[in-house]
């Protein structure tokens, strides 16, 4: 089982480290079947076992990685003849004929596990036939190579499946969300309710979004020794109704958590005198996706929130005693002017802790087809939202500049800060050790 991956400007500091939480819910399967099997992810230091000739490699990664998991999947195959290839991970559900290699032989369209355990028990048993969700190939009439497109079948529930923690117990100190140490992350929910052109979370299963199991979730959380909980849903509540059923799930608990988490601007607006209640429940960071000030550029993004109320929102969470990760987008054809508006609207709400991206089209959704011709590079390392892979209105140049610019901020917080801090002190600690 192997994550790859590709480095960005920001690994130098490395601000976030999770553990390759799909590969360790494979690895719950796969330990359930009785099945030998390793985990390799260089972020880590794991690598190959020696001296092992695997029956099957499983590769993923994001989406910045997809040459590289097809330049792996060439250099395994040589090696280990005999060995079935498998590729899956979300940029491969919505991109797998992209993975149609001579080097691969199972390309997953879907993320159920169910999936994948009726795989395995075909190699492990080699018995033909052929699984739901899974590419793979056969032999015409003329004994060429074709590829087969698997079927997908939708899931309406939460399989029930705990990803294997052995990888975080082991490495858990070195799991981070900036200053919060010891995070472990928790997946409830599949796919995404809400419709934003940019993201590809709504072309998972389908379209059909599966809320979380919160009792489930809070049963799982209760099994980890973490000091916080990252739960990666795209959204963790879309209704009042949800909001309740986690907070009656919590206060069953005997255990105090500390929980990371994201929600939409709208959602905090209207369910505001829940916000209280959801701190005290241990909601102690929430990550919203603002995108950007102006309700121009939302509505071209299909964003149905109000910039308008961004401000209370940002409010109503400082009064709470929440933190906030807020998270914006710039577009390629940005003037000087809307830069200065961003960082006004920054610096204006005293915002802590952002993030800022370029919008990227992601391959497979629908801005990706109509913006593909336009496209200065394919090149799947260029779409980091680091880059511009679109023609920019300003210098290249001076559109970096003034990208990168507003980052600077963020040395100002305090919680940045602290982290640095943390990092050199580790560093520091690292050398003394050698």
């Amino acid at each position: 089982l192997k994550k790859v991956r590709i480095k960005s400007v920001f690994s130098i500091f490395e601000p976030v480290v999770t553990e390759p939480l799909e590969l360790c819910c494979l690895k719950a399967v796969l330990d359930d079947m009785g099945i030998e099997n390793y985990i390799a992810d260089s972020l880590f230091g794991l690598k190959e076992p020696e001296g092992k000739v695997p029956d099957a490699v499983v590769l993923t990664g994001y989406n910045v990685a997809e040459n590289e998991i097809l330049n792996e999947a060439a250099r395994l195959k040589p090696m280990y003849p005999g060995t079935k290839i498998i590729v899956g991970g979300v940029h491969v559900q919505i991109n797998p004929k992209a993975f149609h290699s001579e080097h691969i032989d199972f390309v997953f369209r879907t993320g159920r596990l169910d999936a994948f355990r009726g795989l395995i028990e075909k190699i492990a048993d080699s018995s033909p036939g052929f699984v739901d969700g899974v590419d793979f190939k056969l032999k015409d009439a003329h004994e060429n190579e074709v590829w087969h497109e698997g079927n997908v079948t939708v899931l309406h529930e939460a399989e029930g499946i705990y990803p294997d923690r052995t990888l975080f117990n082991r490495f858990r100190h070195h799991m981070r969300y900036l200053d919060k140490k010891n995070v472990a992350l928790i997946k409830g929910s599949t796919g995404c309710p809400y419709g934003c052109s940019y993201c590809f979370c709504k072309l998972l299963n389908s379209g059909n979004y599966v809320k979380p199991d919160y009792k489930s979730m809070v049963a799982e959380m209760e099994s980890i020794d973490a000091d916080y909980f990252w739960i990666v849903d795209d959204v963790l509540f879309t209704n009042r109704n949800d909001a309740v059923e986690f907070i009656d799930a919590i206060k069953k608990s005997a255990r105090k958590f500390k929980i990371i988490g994201y929600l939409r601007a709208d959602f905090i607006l209207r369910e505001k005198d829940m916000l209280p209640v959801l701190r005290d429940a241990g909601l102690e960071e929430i990550i919203v996706g603002f995108e950007s000030p102006s309700n121009d550029e939302l509505k071209g993004y299909s964003k149905t929130t109000n910039a308008l109320n961004y401000p209370d929102v940002i409010s109503l969470l400082r009064e709470s005693n929440i933190d906030l990760t807020a998270l914006f987008m710039v577009q390629p054809d940005y003037k000087v002017n809307d830069f200065f508006n961003l960082y006004k609207f920054i610096k204006n709400n005293n915002i802590d802790v952002y993030t800022i991206s370029i919008l990227t089209p992601i391959k497979g959704t629908v801005d990706y087809e109509a913006l593909e011709s336009s496209l200065l590079t394919k090149n799947p390392e260029k779409f980091d939202f680091l880059h511009l892979v679109m023609k920019p209105l300003l210098p290249k140049p001076l559109f970096y500049l003034l990208f990168y610019g507003i980052h600077i901020k963020l040395l100002k917080s305090k919680r940045i800060r602290k982290y640095l801090i943390l990092l050199l002190r580790g560093r520091s600690g690292e050398q003394e050790n050698l």
